[in-house]
């Protein structure tokens, strides 16, 4: 017999002093393996104002120690699958996460055999903790991506963080070393809260984080894998100066288990990346096999702004490739080198 899901979740609401009209406006019920309810928090359109004013209002009690009670807001038992930065809330005197936007302007799996494998290598760790556990390792991975500026890194990190948000994952995104000190003080009540949640760790640029500063680099060190190690995480990190990382980071297994070069785009690549950003239309105006020759040696962020040259701001193709030669150029000022007004 199909039990009646919203009838249990009334009951468990009306014993928590919850108001039933609001959470069926925000809630969702769903089924999990074990056939019990799960209550999702969701923010309908329709009512967002009172919503948004409920949650500024305590609803509930927060238990202390020795029988103490505090007022507590609007409760989840998980945060929304999403990328999401660690802050300190100075009102709460605490760490919380904020979620941030998802960017999805090069949300594209190219035929790169890199790609393939990276998200291939990413699937198989998700799927074996099992085996992580049977031989006793932490259940943690590693990747390190390094080459030129403007080579699809960030556009491989977005794939990652959707085939993350597919499986109701989290992305964590670390900036700058006071986002490493956060995620360090951090991560380890993020666990207790969430124990089993999969999660991604992005490093962009992690050169900035470190390279020849000891201190930060032991702190980093110290996450990879120091005392600070969790369970259940990827971390993603990517350089366009791998010659800056010390080899403490570089060549070590259980710090990046693998290390991906992320070259220029070749022919086939280019091709792809073009058809995939125009329309119909679009090619049928343009010469496709002059743009894959013309655009050779040329990045992923050179060939958007052909793109968006081209097709958005109606230059001609010629000026499109005349200006971005000339701006492989290095800038330098004519003249004595004196720089300065009237010099």
């Amino acid at each position: 017999m199909e039990r009646n899901w919203k009838k249990e979740l009334r009951e468990i609401l009306k014993k928590n002093n919850m108001s039933e009209e609001y959470i069926e406006e925000t809630l969702e019920y769903t089924d999990d393996e074990r056939g019990e309810p799960i209550v999702r928090t969701t923010i309908k359109t329709k009512n967002t104002e009172e919503v948004k004013k409920d949650l500024d209002v305590p609803s509930c009690w927060s238990i202390l120690k020795n029988e103490e009670y505090v007022p507590a807001y609007v409760t989840a038992p998980q945060v929304p699958a999403g990328i999401y930065e660690i802050c300190w809330n100075s009102n709460l005197n605490t760490h919380s996460i904020k979620k941030q936007p998802f960017k999805t302007d090069e949300l594209y799996h190219l035929p790169s055999p890199e790609i393939t494998d990276i998200l291939t290598d990413i699937e198989n760790f998700w799927n074996r903790a099992d085996k992580y556990k049977t031989y006793n390792f932490i259940h943690k991975r590693g990747i390190l991506m390094y080459g030129d500026p403007g080579c699809g890194k960030s556009g491989i990190i977005q794939l990652i963080s959707q085939k993350l948000i597919e499986r109701n994952g989290i992305v964590i995104n670390l900036k700058d070393e006071e986002d490493v000190d956060r995620f360090t003080s951090f991560i380890s009540t993020f666990r207790k809260v969430e124990p089993n949640r999969p999660l991604v760790v992005l490093l962009e640029d992690i050169d900035s984080i470190a390279s020849e500063n000891r201190y930060q680099t032991a702190r980093l060190l110290n996450i990879l894998d120091g005392v600070k190690q969790i369970e259940g995480v990827v971390y993603i990190a990517t350089t366009n100066y791998p010659e800056k990382l010390q080899e403490r980071i570089t060549n070590r297994p259980s710090r990046f288990d693998r290390r991906y070069k992320v070259e220029v785009p070749n022919e086939e690549i280019r091709r792809a990346y073009i058809k995939h950003k125009l329309n119909d239309e679009d090619i049928k105006g343009i010469d496709i096999e002059e743009w894959v020759k013309r655009t050779e040696g040329m990045s992923l962020s050179h060939l958007k702004e052909v793109v968006i040259s081209v097709i958005v701001m109606g230059r001609t193709f010629e000026e499109t490739i005349n200006n971005l030669e000339e701006l492989a150029e290095r800038p330098r000022i004519k003249g004595s080198g004196s720089v300065g007004f009237g010099k």
